[in-house]
C-alpha cells in the first residue's frame, strides 16, 4: 500500500477512536444540555403564555410519539445486535430507513392537529401547520440520526451534538424574536428545526466519512428488520410512548392551559432524569448493569423518600419565581409528579437490563399489559380525574412493570 494510503488509514483509525469513547463526557454533557434546554424552555414558555405553551407541547409530543413508533424499536434492536456483529453491516440500511420514515410524521401530525381543531372548535392558523410539518420532519430525522451515533457507540459526539443543538436553538430563537417577523410559537419551531437540520447534516457527513455506509432500502431488508425488532419495538414503544402519550390524551381532553402547567412542572422536576436516561443508553453501548449498587435498605428508602420531596419543592420555587403563580400546580400534585419521574428513571434501567439479557418472551407479556393500561385505561382516568388520573395511572404502570420484571425476569 502506498504511503498516502497508510496515512489515510491512520487518520480514519484515529477518527474512529474519537467516535468510540467518552462515557464520563457523555453523562456530564448530557446533564449540561438538559439544564440548558430547561432554561430555554422556561424562557419561551413565559413569553408564549400557558395556552400557546400547551399547544406547543401537544405538537412536540405527538410528533415524538410517531417518531418512537417508527424508529426507536429498530434503533434499540440494532444497538443490541452490534454487540455481536459488525456495525457496517446494518448502518447503511438503518440510515435509509430513518430517512424514509421521516417523511410520514408530518402527515400524521397534520391529522392530529386537525383532530385538535375539531375537538376544541379552535382555528389553528395555516402558518402553524406549515412550520409544524417542517419541525416534524427534521425532528424525526434528528431522532434517528442521533440514535445512529449510539449505534456506532459514539457517545462523545452524541453528547456534544446534544449540547450544540440547544445552543443553536437559543441563538436562532433570540434572532427570530429580535427580527420580530414571527410569533413566539413559530420562532420556537423554526429555531428547533434549524438546529436539527444542522445536527442531521453534521452526523450524516461524519458517518459517511468514517464508515462510508451503503444507503439502500429493500423490501426484504425492511421485513427482516421489522420481524427481528418486533419485541424491542414493543418494549421501547411502551417505555417511551407511555412517558409521553399522557400529554396527548391530556391535550385532547383537558385543554392547553392545564397541559402547559403540567408539562412545564414535569420538565423542571424531570431535569435529574438525565442520569438514568444516560445510563440506559450506556447500558446497551457498554453491556453493563448499572443497577448493581451495594446500598443498604435504609439508605435506599431514605433516598427514595427525600429525592421526590426535594424535586417537588425545587419545581415549585423555580416555577413560581421564573414564570409566576399561574404556572404552579398544587404541592401534593408536584410531589406525585416528582415521585413519578424518579420511578420512571428506575424503570428505564430495569428495562435495559431485560433487553441486554434478551428476556424477550417475559418482557413482551409485561409490555403488552403496560400498553393496554396506558392506551385504554389512562384516557378514562384522565376523563374522570384529569391530571390526577394521568399521574396515578402512570405510577401504577411503572411500579407494576418494575415489580413484574424484577420478580419474573430477575433483572
Amino acid at each position: 500500500m502506498p504511503e498516502s494510503g497508510f496515512r489515510l488509514a491512520h487518520v480514519i483509525r484515529k477518527f474512529k477512536h474519537l467516535f468510540l469513547s467518552g462515557d464520563r463526557i457523555f453523562v456530564s454533557l448530557r446533564a449540561l444540555s438538559v439544564v440548558t434546554a430547561l432554561a430555554f424552555a422556561l424562557i419561551y414558555s413565559k413569553q408564549m403564555g400557558v395556552e400557546r405553551r400547551g399547544l406547543l407541547t401537544f405538537v412536540m409530543t405527538t410528533n415524538l410519539v410517531f417518531s418512537i413508533l417508527l424508529i426507536s424499536g429498530i434503533s434499540l434492536h440494532l444497538r443490541n445486535l452490534v454487540r455481536r456483529v459488525d456495525v457496517e453491516l446494518v448502518l447503511g440500511g438503518y440510515l435509509t430507513a430513518v430517512m424514509f420514515f421521516s417523511l410520514f410524521t408530518p402527515a400524521l401530525n397534520f391529522l392530529v392537529l386537525k383532530s385538535y381543531e375539531s375537538i376544541f372548535g379552535s382555528q389553528i392558523p395555516n402558518n402553524l401547520f406549515y412550520v409544524s410539518a417542517l419541525y416534524c420532519f427534521f425532528s424525526t430525522l434528528s431522532y434517528g440520526m442521533h440514535d445512529a451515533l449510539l449505534l456506532i457507540k459514539s457517545l462523545k459526539i452524541a453528547s456534544v451534538m446534544d449540547l450544540g443543538v440547544v445552543f443553536i436553538q437559543i441563538a436562532g430563537y433570540l434572532t427570530l424574536i429580535y427580527v420580530g417577523e414571527t410569533s413566539y410559537f413559530v420562532s420556537v419551531l423554526i429555531a428547533i428545526s434549524i438546529s436539527y437540520l444542522v445536527m442531521v447534516s453534521a452526523i450524516f457527513v461524519l458517518l459517511i466519512y468514517a464508515f462510508n455506509p451503503k444507503l439502500n432500502l429493500s423490501l426484504k431488508f425492511l421485513k427482516k428488520l421489522f420481524f427481528d425488532s418486533s419485541t424491542p419495538t414493543l418494549v421501547n414503544l411502551a417505555n417511551q410512548l407511555l412517558e409521553r402519550v399522557d400529554k396527548v390524551f391530556l391535550g385532547l381532553q383537558i385543554g392547553a392551559s392545564d397541559l402547559g402547567r403540567f408539562s412545564t412542572s414535569q420538565s423542571v422536576v424531570g431535569v435529574l432524569r438525565f442520569l438514568p436516561d444516560a445510563l440506559s443508553k450506556l447500558s446497551i453501548a457498554r453491556d453493563k448493569n448499572y443497577l448493581r449498587w451495594k446500598l443498604s435498605s435504609f439508605r435506599t428508602i431514605l433516598a427514595s423518600l427525600f429525592l421526590p420531596v426535594a424535586l417537588a419543592e425545587l419545581a415549585s420555587l423555580f416555577t413560581r419565581y421564573f414564570l409566576g403563580q399561574e404556572w404552579v400546580l398544587p404541592a401534593l400534585m408536584l410531589l406525585s409528579i416528582a415521585f413519578l419521574e424518579v420511578t420512571r428513571g428506575f424503570h428505564s434501567l430495569v428495562v435495559m437490563n431485560a433487553i441486554r439479557a434478551e428476556a424477550y418472551r417475559g418482557l413482551k407479556r409485561i409490555t403488552l399489559s403496560q400498553i393496554v393500561c396506558g392506551l385504554f385505561i389512562q384516557p378514562f382516568a384522565i376523563h374522570f380525574y384529569g391530571l390526577w388520573g394521568s399521574i396515578l395511572t402512570s405510577l401504577f404502570i411503572f411500579i407494576g412493570g418494575i415489580y413484574a420484571m424484577r420478580v419474573h425476569i430477575n433483572v
